[in-house]
């Protein structure tokens, strides 16, 4: 089993925590953002997985405007306060699929994808509780890696600024809390400053975020852009 590798440094950490870069052209509208929904904003106080849920996203260069790939997260456990998930990642143009495990705090938060650790879950992935229009947190942690030895410091912001309908080309719409979090990343001992603007909207229908922009920047330079967009979503059968 192939293990999801991000990179060595700050730079290389920021798509440890997109969850690894992923990948033919950007559909137009898709995962269009309806602000004036008139929908009353809930409050979501739980998200109520189970082992078998499984999630597929489609990854977007937004620079170039290509796919660069599909990726499926199913949730294999909910053990110690956090879910494991075995991820799957297929590449455009490649016939066969890069998997691993993530670990996931219970709010979506990441943990650990393989490579990068963290004792507090990182915000770019996850929510907080209760979820709320208007509710916003911080989060300061240290992200650590074996082989070589490395730590970065992260200081985090977000807030949910509205809840409002996403609508995609495929014919899905979802009601979706968009979660703006601005994210620093400074690798301890010494290197270049990297920062990560995400913007997610979570639809507490699919009990994940349907759409994530990714922007990265490595001195203040643009470095890359991504869209994800969720392409199916499946619960757990029961017979």
């Amino acid at each position: 089993m192939a293990v999801l590798r991000e990179g060595a440094t700050a730079r290389t950490l920021l798509a440890a925590a997109l969850c690894l870069f992923a990948t033919a052209g950007r559909p137009e509208n898709e995962g269009d953002a309806k602000p004036d929904s008139p929908k009353t904003p809930p409050v979501v106080d739980s998200i109520p997985v189970r082992p078998g849920d499984r999630w597929t996203y489609r990854w977007i260069d937004d620079i170039t405007g290509e796919t660069k790939s599909y990726e499926t997260y199913t949730l294999t456990e909910i053990k110690d306060g956090a879910f494991s998930v075995a991820v799957a990642v297929n590449p455009v143009g490649q016939s066969q699929p890069t998997t691993g495990l993530q670990v996931f705090d219970e709010t979506w938060g990441l943990l650990d994808d393989g490579v990068w650790t963290r004792k507090v879950g990182d915000p770019v992935t996850g929510v907080r509780l209760p979820l709320k229009v208007g509710a916003k947190w911080e989060t300061h942690y240290t992200a650590s890696r074996k082989n070589p030895d490395r730590d970065s410091t992260i200081e985090a912001t977000s807030i949910v600024a509205a809840y409002e309908e996403v609508s995609f080309r495929f014919g899905l719409t979802y009601d979706a809390f968009r979660i703006e979090t601005n994210e620093t990343v400074t690798s301890v001992g010494g290197g270049p400053s990297a920062t990560l603007k995400v913007t997610l909207w979570y639809a507490p229908a699919v009990n994940r975020y349907v759409k994530r922009v990714i922007e990265s920047r490595t001195n203040d330079r643009l470095q890359s852009r991504i869209i994800e967009t969720l392409t199916e979503y499946n619960r757990r059968h029961e017979e």
